[in-house]
C-alpha cells in the first residue's frame, strides 16, 4: 500500500508484446522509498490493465535495479535532497 509520504525515486519504462494480440504496449515500473526507509518496486502487471505488484528491495537491490538496463530508467530529482 502506497502512502503520501512515499518518495518516487525512479521509473523504468519498457515495452512488451501482448501474446493475445501481438500489439506492443508500454510497461512502467516505479521504485519508491517508503517513509520507514525501506524500498519498494511497484512492478507493472503482465498485461495492460493488470494491477501493479509491489516487491520489497534492499538498498543493494535498488542499485542492482539501476544497473539493469539503465537506458530505460528515468531518475527523479528530489528537491532539497542532500548529495
Amino acid at each position: 500500500m502506497l502512502t503520501q509520504t512515499d518518495v518516487l525515486i525512479a521509473t523504468r519504462i519498457h515495452h512488451d508484446l501482448n501474446p493475445l494480440t501481438g500489439e506492443e504496449y508500454e510497461l512502467r515500473d516505479r521504485m519508491l522509498r517508503k517513509a520507514c526507509g525501506s524500498f519498494v518496486l511497484m512492478r507493472a502487471g503482465e498485461l495492460p490493465g493488470d494491477p501493479e505488484v509491489d516487491e520489497s528491495y534492499s538498498l543493494d537491490g535498488v542499485f542492482e535495479w539501476f544497473r539493469d538496463c539503465p537506458e530505460q530508467i528515468t531518475r527523479v530529482v528530489i528537491a532539497g535532497a542532500k548529495l
